[in-house]
């Protein structure tokens, strides 16, 4: 399974992850609210490449998009 090595933002810092790019937007935004503890069930979140101005569909695979190591995602509030 392929990894890309990002950046991903938690507001006052970043933390540096490797991810596996055959995972659908929905499943790592699970994940990523689980380990940093975002309380996704108050709020609607969205997956953003900050670097490129994309906004990443929930059904979509991360390999659906042209996400490339070294790129800084960041979940927003809807």
């Amino acid at each position: 399974m392929p990894f890309i090595n990002i950046s991903f933002d938690l507001g006052q810092q970043a933390v540096d992850l490797r991810i596996p790019t055959k995972v659908t937007v929905k499943q790592l935004s699970h994940e990523l609210s689980q380990i940093f503890k975002i309380p996704k069930a108050e709020h609607a979140y969205q997956l953003v490449v900050v670097n490129k101005g994309l906004l990443l569909s929930e059904t979509a695979l991360l390999a659906d998009y042209p996400i490339t190591t070294g790129d800084y995602l960041r979940l927003e509030e809807l």
